[in-house]
Protein backbone atom coordinates (compact mmCIF):
# COMPACT_ATOMS: atom_id res chain seq x y z
CA UNK A 1 0.00 0.00 0.00
CA UNK A 2 1.33 3.42 -1.12
CA UNK A 3 1.36 5.84 1.99
CA UNK A 4 -0.08 9.30 1.65
CA UNK A 5 2.49 12.24 2.12
CA UNK A 6 0.87 14.90 4.19
CA UNK A 7 1.53 17.43 2.39
CA UNK A 8 0.01 20.33 5.32
CA UNK A 9 2.27 18.77 7.73
CA UNK A 10 5.58 19.38 5.39
CA UNK A 11 3.92 23.12 5.26
CA UNK A 12 3.59 23.62 8.73
CA UNK A 13 6.93 22.25 9.04
CA UNK A 14 8.86 24.92 6.84
CA UNK A 15 7.02 28.00 8.80
CA UNK A 16 10.82 29.31 10.20
CA UNK A 17 12.30 28.17 7.37
CA UNK A 18 11.39 29.78 4.23
CA UNK A 19 11.50 33.34 4.19
CA UNK A 20 8.20 35.10 4.58
CA UNK A 21 6.46 36.19 1.56
CA UNK A 22 7.60 39.57 0.36
CA UNK A 23 5.00 42.02 1.35
CA UNK A 24 4.96 43.24 -2.41
CA UNK A 25 4.37 39.81 -4.14
CA UNK A 26 0.95 39.43 -3.40
CA UNK A 27 0.03 42.83 -4.59
CA UNK A 28 2.42 43.06 -7.34
CA UNK A 29 0.64 39.49 -8.79
CA UNK A 30 -2.56 41.33 -8.73
CA UNK A 31 -1.39 44.90 -10.00
CA UNK A 32 0.32 42.67 -12.81
CA UNK A 33 -3.40 41.31 -13.72
CA UNK A 34 -5.22 44.41 -14.22
CA UNK A 35 -4.93 46.02 -17.62
CA UNK A 36 -5.02 49.58 -16.40
CA UNK A 37 -1.75 49.53 -13.92
CA UNK A 38 1.23 52.04 -13.90
CA UNK A 39 3.89 52.99 -12.94
CA UNK A 40 3.04 55.38 -10.49
CA UNK A 41 1.06 51.93 -9.15
CA UNK A 42 4.30 49.83 -9.13
CA UNK A 43 6.29 52.96 -7.24
CA UNK A 44 3.68 52.44 -4.42
CA UNK A 45 4.01 48.85 -3.77
CA UNK A 46 7.67 49.38 -4.48
CA UNK A 47 8.32 52.20 -1.67
CA UNK A 48 7.19 49.36 1.34
CA UNK A 49 10.16 46.98 -0.15
CA UNK A 50 13.92 48.57 1.25
CA UNK A 51 15.43 45.53 -0.62
CA UNK A 52 13.18 46.17 -3.66
CA UNK A 53 13.91 50.09 -3.63
CA UNK A 54 17.82 49.82 -3.57
CA UNK A 55 17.98 46.90 -6.62
CA UNK A 56 16.09 49.31 -8.52
CA UNK A 57 18.20 52.12 -7.91
CA UNK A 58 21.56 49.97 -8.28
CA UNK A 59 19.99 48.94 -12.22
CA UNK A 60 18.76 52.38 -12.67
CA UNK A 61 22.44 53.69 -12.29
CA UNK A 62 24.07 51.14 -14.10
CA UNK A 63 25.79 52.16 -17.83
CA UNK A 64 22.81 50.50 -19.62
CA UNK A 65 20.60 52.81 -18.47
CA UNK A 66 22.56 56.05 -17.70
CA UNK A 67 24.71 58.91 -20.38
CA UNK A 68 27.89 59.68 -19.81
CA UNK A 69 28.02 62.55 -17.54
CA UNK A 70 24.75 62.08 -16.03
CA UNK A 71 24.29 62.50 -12.15
CA UNK A 72 23.56 59.66 -10.38
CA UNK A 73 19.53 58.60 -9.78
CA UNK A 74 19.30 58.43 -6.07
CA UNK A 75 15.27 58.51 -5.81
CA UNK A 76 12.85 55.97 -6.74
CA UNK A 77 10.52 58.10 -8.09
CA UNK A 78 13.48 59.00 -11.19
CA UNK A 79 15.14 55.66 -11.04
CA UNK A 80 11.63 53.96 -12.30
CA UNK A 81 10.75 56.25 -14.49
CA UNK A 82 14.21 55.85 -16.06
CA UNK A 83 13.70 52.04 -16.17
CA UNK A 84 10.47 52.64 -17.72
CA UNK A 85 7.52 50.95 -17.08
CA UNK A 86 8.21 46.90 -17.91
CA UNK A 87 11.48 46.93 -16.95
CA UNK A 88 10.46 48.60 -13.53
CA UNK A 89 7.50 45.59 -13.04
CA UNK A 90 9.96 43.03 -13.84
CA UNK A 91 12.65 44.07 -11.64
CA UNK A 92 10.14 44.00 -8.55
CA UNK A 93 9.03 41.15 -9.37
CA UNK A 94 12.45 39.59 -10.06
CA UNK A 95 13.68 40.80 -6.60
CA UNK A 96 10.58 39.30 -4.64
CA UNK A 97 10.53 36.18 -5.90
CA UNK A 98 14.82 35.97 -5.79
CA UNK A 99 13.93 36.29 -1.63
CA UNK A 100 12.46 33.15 -1.87
CA UNK A 101 14.83 31.10 -3.95
CA UNK A 102 17.84 32.94 -2.49
CA UNK A 103 19.17 30.83 0.26
CA UNK A 104 22.40 30.59 2.17
CA UNK A 105 23.93 27.11 0.68
CA UNK A 106 23.67 24.82 -2.49
CA UNK A 107 24.27 21.37 -2.46
CA UNK A 108 26.93 19.63 -4.44
CA UNK A 109 24.53 18.76 -7.44
CA UNK A 110 22.11 21.81 -7.21
CA UNK A 111 22.48 25.64 -7.57
CA UNK A 112 19.88 28.03 -6.47
CA UNK A 113 21.44 30.69 -9.11
CA UNK A 114 21.17 27.64 -11.93
CA UNK A 115 17.40 27.48 -11.35
CA UNK A 116 17.18 31.31 -10.90
CA UNK A 117 18.45 31.45 -14.39
CA UNK A 118 16.06 28.64 -15.54
CA UNK A 119 13.22 30.44 -13.85
CA UNK A 120 13.91 33.68 -15.24
CA UNK A 121 14.26 32.01 -18.76
CA UNK A 122 10.80 30.36 -18.44
CA UNK A 123 9.24 33.69 -17.41
CA UNK A 124 10.86 35.36 -20.29
CA UNK A 125 9.83 32.60 -22.55
CA UNK A 126 6.13 32.34 -21.08
CA UNK A 127 5.87 36.31 -22.01
CA UNK A 128 7.22 35.50 -25.21
CA UNK A 129 4.43 32.54 -26.04
CA UNK A 130 1.21 34.35 -24.53
CA UNK A 131 1.64 37.04 -27.00
CA UNK A 132 2.19 33.97 -29.65
CA UNK A 133 -1.13 32.34 -28.70
CA UNK A 134 -2.68 35.50 -27.99
CA UNK A 135 -3.11 35.09 -24.21
CA UNK A 136 -4.26 38.70 -23.14
CA UNK A 137 -2.05 39.08 -19.93
CA UNK A 138 2.17 38.82 -20.47
CA UNK A 139 2.58 39.86 -17.38
CA UNK A 140 0.74 36.86 -15.55
CA UNK A 141 2.49 34.71 -17.57
CA UNK A 142 5.67 36.04 -16.80
CA UNK A 143 4.64 35.53 -12.79
CA UNK A 144 3.41 31.82 -13.27
CA UNK A 145 6.94 31.35 -15.39
CA UNK A 146 9.12 32.88 -12.60
CA UNK A 147 7.52 30.38 -9.86
CA UNK A 148 6.62 27.24 -11.43
CA UNK A 149 9.56 25.83 -10.07
CA UNK A 150 9.40 26.83 -6.41
CA UNK A 151 8.36 23.50 -4.97
CA UNK A 152 11.95 22.39 -5.24
CA UNK A 153 13.27 25.60 -2.93
CA UNK A 154 10.10 24.17 -0.65
CA UNK A 155 11.79 20.24 -0.57
CA UNK A 156 15.69 21.38 -0.51
CA UNK A 157 14.37 23.47 2.98
CA UNK A 158 12.31 20.62 4.15
CA UNK A 159 15.06 17.74 3.55
CA UNK A 160 18.42 18.65 1.60
CA UNK A 161 19.51 14.92 1.97
CA UNK A 162 16.70 13.33 0.48
CA UNK A 163 16.11 16.07 -1.95
CA UNK A 164 20.04 15.77 -3.10
CA UNK A 165 19.68 11.73 -3.57
CA UNK A 166 16.73 12.33 -5.59
CA UNK A 167 18.60 14.07 -7.97
CA UNK A 168 21.19 12.21 -8.10
CA UNK A 169 18.73 9.25 -9.13
CA UNK A 170 16.93 10.86 -11.84
CA UNK A 171 20.04 11.59 -13.14
CA UNK A 172 21.55 8.32 -12.70
CA UNK A 173 18.45 6.51 -14.45
CA UNK A 174 17.84 9.81 -16.88
CA UNK A 175 14.51 10.55 -16.12
CA UNK A 176 13.35 13.57 -14.80
CA UNK A 177 12.62 14.67 -10.98
CA UNK A 178 8.74 14.44 -11.73
CA UNK A 179 8.88 11.39 -12.62
CA UNK A 180 11.01 9.68 -9.99
CA UNK A 181 8.57 11.42 -7.50
CA UNK A 182 5.58 9.75 -9.40
CA UNK A 183 7.25 6.50 -9.50
CA UNK A 184 8.44 6.35 -5.90
CA UNK A 185 5.80 8.29 -4.11
CA UNK A 186 8.09 10.70 -3.49
CA UNK A 187 7.48 14.51 -2.15
CA UNK A 188 6.19 15.93 -5.26
CA UNK A 189 7.52 19.23 -6.30
CA UNK A 190 4.21 20.52 -8.46
CA UNK A 191 2.13 19.66 -5.39
CA UNK A 192 4.11 20.79 -2.36
CA UNK A 193 4.66 24.09 -4.72
CA UNK A 194 0.96 24.81 -4.92
CA UNK A 195 0.32 23.62 -1.59
CA UNK A 196 3.37 26.57 -0.50
CA UNK A 197 1.62 29.05 -2.64
CA UNK A 198 -1.92 28.51 -1.12
CA UNK A 199 -0.40 28.86 2.09
CA UNK A 200 1.07 32.61 0.66
CA UNK A 201 -2.79 33.31 -0.49
CA UNK A 202 -1.96 33.45 -4.10
CA UNK A 203 -4.33 33.63 -6.25
CA UNK A 204 -5.72 30.56 -8.32
CA UNK A 205 -4.05 31.93 -11.73
CA UNK A 206 -0.65 31.72 -10.32
CA UNK A 207 -1.03 28.24 -7.97
CA UNK A 208 -2.47 26.62 -10.93
CA UNK A 209 0.47 26.53 -13.39
CA UNK A 210 2.80 26.06 -10.06
CA UNK A 211 1.04 22.17 -9.84
CA UNK A 212 0.22 21.64 -13.75
CA UNK A 213 3.03 22.64 -15.51
CA UNK A 214 4.42 19.17 -16.33
CA UNK A 215 0.99 18.05 -17.22
CA UNK A 216 -0.07 18.61 -21.19
CA UNK A 217 -3.21 16.55 -21.41
CA UNK A 218 -5.86 18.78 -20.08
CA UNK A 219 -7.98 16.29 -19.41
CA UNK A 220 -6.02 14.94 -16.42
CA UNK A 221 -5.56 18.55 -15.01
CA UNK A 222 -7.98 18.35 -12.05
CA UNK A 223 -10.22 20.97 -10.95
CA UNK A 224 -9.31 23.28 -13.61
CA UNK A 225 -12.46 24.46 -15.48
CA UNK A 226 -11.42 27.86 -16.90
CA UNK A 227 -10.15 27.92 -20.84
CA UNK A 228 -7.73 30.74 -19.74
CA UNK A 229 -6.23 28.90 -16.88
CA UNK A 230 -5.78 26.03 -19.25
CA UNK A 231 -4.25 28.22 -21.86
CA UNK A 232 -1.75 30.05 -19.04
CA UNK A 233 -0.49 26.19 -18.01
CA UNK A 234 0.06 25.54 -21.76
CA UNK A 235 2.08 28.46 -21.93
CA UNK A 236 4.44 27.21 -18.93
CA UNK A 237 4.13 23.65 -19.31
CA UNK A 238 5.62 24.88 -23.70
CA UNK A 239 7.76 27.38 -22.15
CA UNK A 240 9.40 25.09 -19.84
CA UNK A 241 10.04 22.76 -22.34
CA UNK A 242 11.78 25.65 -24.69
CA UNK A 243 13.92 26.70 -21.70
CA UNK A 244 15.28 22.93 -20.75
CA UNK A 245 15.45 22.19 -24.82
CA UNK A 246 18.02 25.36 -24.92
CA UNK A 247 19.73 24.74 -21.88
CA UNK A 248 19.20 27.88 -19.95
CA UNK A 249 20.04 27.44 -16.23
CA UNK A 250 19.80 24.21 -13.98
CA UNK A 251 16.16 23.03 -12.87
CA UNK A 252 17.94 19.79 -11.18
CA UNK A 253 17.55 17.65 -14.48
CA UNK A 254 18.93 17.28 -18.11
CA UNK A 255 15.70 15.91 -19.26
CA UNK A 256 13.76 16.85 -22.52
CA UNK A 257 10.35 16.13 -23.62
CA UNK A 258 9.15 16.92 -26.51
CA UNK A 259 5.52 18.37 -27.06
CA UNK A 260 2.73 16.15 -28.58
CA UNK A 261 1.77 16.51 -32.39
CA UNK A 262 -1.69 17.50 -31.16
CA UNK A 263 -0.50 19.91 -28.30
CA UNK A 264 1.92 21.67 -31.18
CA UNK A 265 -0.84 22.03 -33.30
CA UNK A 266 -2.97 23.58 -30.70
CA UNK A 267 0.08 25.80 -30.78
CA UNK A 268 -0.21 26.34 -34.38
CA UNK A 269 3.40 24.72 -34.74
CA UNK A 270 5.08 21.64 -36.09
CA UNK A 271 7.90 19.73 -34.45
CA UNK A 272 9.80 21.82 -37.58
CA UNK A 273 8.86 25.17 -36.21
CA UNK A 274 10.08 24.51 -32.33
CA UNK A 275 13.53 25.24 -33.28
CA UNK A 276 13.03 28.80 -34.87
CA UNK A 277 10.73 29.52 -31.93
CA UNK A 278 13.17 28.53 -29.21
CA UNK A 279 15.26 30.95 -31.44
CA UNK A 280 13.15 33.59 -30.92
CA UNK A 281 12.97 33.16 -27.15
CA UNK A 282 17.01 32.90 -27.03
CA UNK A 283 17.09 36.06 -28.42
CA UNK A 284 14.48 37.57 -26.48
CA UNK A 285 16.35 36.42 -22.98
CA UNK A 286 20.00 37.41 -24.32
CA UNK A 287 18.31 41.12 -25.28
CA UNK A 288 16.60 41.40 -21.83
CA UNK A 289 18.72 43.93 -20.06
CA UNK A 290 21.54 41.72 -17.65
CA UNK A 291 20.95 43.86 -15.21
CA UNK A 292 17.42 42.23 -14.42
CA UNK A 293 18.81 38.92 -14.13
CA UNK A 294 19.80 40.18 -10.49
CA UNK A 295 22.82 37.68 -9.36
CA UNK A 296 24.96 39.97 -8.65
Amino acid sequence: MIESIDYKKIIKSLEQKLPSLPQILEDLVKKLSDPNSNLDIVEELVEVDQSITTQVLQVANKVEFTEPGEERITTIHDALHKLGFENAKKIALNVSVLKLMKLPKSTVNFCCEDLWQHSLAVAVASSEISKLVGYDNPDQAYACGLMHDIGKIVKLKFNKKDFVKELASAKRKNIDLYDLEIMRNLVRHDLVGAKMMQAWNMPESLILPVLWHHVEDRSLRAEVDSPDHHLLIDIVYFSNFIVHKLGIGFSGHGITKTPSDKFLRSFGLSTEGIEDLAGQIQQAFDDACPSLLLLD
